[in-house]
């Protein structure tokens, strides 16, 4: 039992590190290509209104998703700092 409880506590994030690390780099990584994209559309808009809008509309979806995977990483860290084992 006593290696059990030392094996869930081992790395920051303990038994469930892998699947954190993996979620933060994709959406991290979502986020980048994201942004790219909502350039290049609006680098390519020229004086197409609809496609500035498209743009606006992609890169506020790419900051809503950054913001919630960054709260979702800050708030996944306080429990952990919070939770007694």
């Amino acid at each position: 039992m006593q290696t059990l409880a030392f094996l869930a506590q081992q790395g920051g994030y303990g038994f469930w590190s892998p699947i954190v690390s993996t979620l933060r780099a994709v959406g991290l990584a979502a986020s980048g290509v994201g942004l790219m994209v909502a350039i290049l559309i609006k680098g390519v808009a020229a004086t197409n209104g609809d496609r500035h809008a498209l743009a606006a509309k992609v890169a506020e979806g790419v900051f809503a998703g950054l913001f919630l995977c960054l709260l979702g990483w800050f708030l996944y860290d306080r429990m952990v700092e919070w939770t007694p084992l």
